[in-house]
């Protein structure tokens, strides 16, 4: 019996040691220099795509911004589809002069919204990329022109720098940091050791028959469509880049049960993925894709707060338990290393610290979600997590 766990703490040690290393690797290779070229003074035709679900609150003023961004006005198109939203929304909407794309849809899903947009480009108006952003987002004045600068016309896909809008509340500050985590883990570190950036569900820029391929192509009831993007695009060997220097603004979710709803929408995708992924991902490594394979590997990470909270606890009992090796000391060490190196600059301020109570409070939060996700539940519902119009004036970390 002894010697079970002995082995079972091995395989337990291994498993853990790989979320760490992996981590900590991609964390280090996100601090390597990296130079973006600009290219050619060419300037494309890009289409914004704002795929809208009961956005009534908030969409009004994000196509306000889209519309006033600074790029030729006859190479710019912003289309707004419109799922379950009010009538005078919509003519609100096309008063400003974007493009409304009526849907109602008995099972709602981004995919779907996207794909309708698309379609309705078609013909004269099919442009040379499509922009996805979301209901929340907005860029600087001069985004557009930025973005277009970066374009190669070798690389198909590009994800943004995603990054906090609001700072309104602890959690939303915490949320924000998370991502900025990932950004520097799963994107700026991956591009900087040559594997493709992970996309996160907007700021993304597809060339746009990659994009009508991409969306033709999956499964469009799924409620985590830029998982399937990923797997999907690495799949057929598409390169995924990451511009850290063109934020795109995102609201963080600021109350705790919308928290918990937006991860159990991702958790539940992210258990999905890895469960039908994982043997294709295998032989994806076998034929020489170490990109597919590391998406199927990414999808077997626990989610960082957890993982944190998760060595917290191993740490503990092995210091109770007067425990001989000291692993676990040197996973939480790392672990915490890994991510205070990924934390931008701004985050450090004193008034943050208390942000180290939230940390217990998320993951409690979290681990409600795992609890309450339901067998396919990723594929087969669809949760809206609701925004809340945070001032341009709240924006700025308190």
């Amino acid at each position: 019996m002894q010697e079970l766990w002995h082995y079972l703490e091995l395989i337990f040690l291994i498993l853990i040691g790989i979320q760490v290393a992996y981590s900590l690797i991609f964390a280090l290779a996100a601090h390597i220099p990296r130079k973006i070229k600009r290219q050619s003074e060419k300037q494309y035709r890009i289409t914004i795509l704002i795929p809208s679900y009961k956005e009534d609150v908030i969409i009004l003023q994000t196509a306000q911004q889209a519309l006033s961004l600074d790029y030729p006005k006859d190479l710019m198109h912003v289309v707004v589809g419109s799922d379950q939203m009010k009538e005078e929304t919509v003519t609100r909407l096309r008063e400003m002069g974007a493009e409304v794309v009526v849907m109602n849809f008995d099972h709602s899903t981004k995919s779907k919204n996207l794909l309708a947009q698309m379609q309705a480009q078609e013909g004269a108006k099919w442009p040379d990329y499509f922009l996805i952003l979301d209901a929340d987002n907005r860029m600087d004045t001069n985004g557009l022109k930025e973005t277009n600068a970066i374009i190669n016309e070798s690389i198909p896909v590009y994800q943004l720098h995603r990054t906090a809008k609001n700072a309104n509340t602890k959690l939303a500050i915490l949320d924000g940091i998370t991502e900025a985590i990932s950004n520097n883990i799963f994107r700026e570190g991956h591009r900087n050791l040559g594997i493709s950036s992970a996309l996160i569900g907007s700021g993304m820029l597809f060339e746009a028959s990659t994009l009508k391929e991409t969306l033709e192509n999956i499964n469009k009831d799924s409620a985590v469509e830029d998982k399937l993007f990923e797997f999907y695009l690495l799949e057929n060997r598409k390169t995924i880049e990451f511009i850290p220097h063109i934020p795109v603004y995102d609201e963080k979710v600021s109350q705790g049960k919308n928290f918990s709803n937006q991860r159990k929408r991702w958790i539940a995708g992210q258990f999905h993925a890895f469960r039908v992924f994982f043997f294709p991902g295998i032989l994806g490594l076998l034929r020489g894709n170490i990109g597919f394979f590391d998406k199927m590997l990414q999808m077997g990470l626990v989610p960082k707060l957890l993982f944190a909270v998760l060595l917290f606890i191993c740490a503990g009992l092995a210091y109770l338990l007067n425990a001989s090796q000291p692993y676990w000391y040197w996973y939480l060490g790392l672990y915490l290393f890994t991510l205070f190196i990924c934390i931008p600059r701004k985050y450090f301020r004193w008034e943050n610290l208390g942000l180290l109570i939230e940390v217990p409070k998320a993951a409690f939060y979290m681990l409600l979600a795992i609890l309450r996700i339901k067998r396919n539940q990723s594929v087969k519902q669809f949760e809206h997590t609701q925004k809340e119009f945070i001032a341009e004036d709240e924006d700025q970390p308190k």
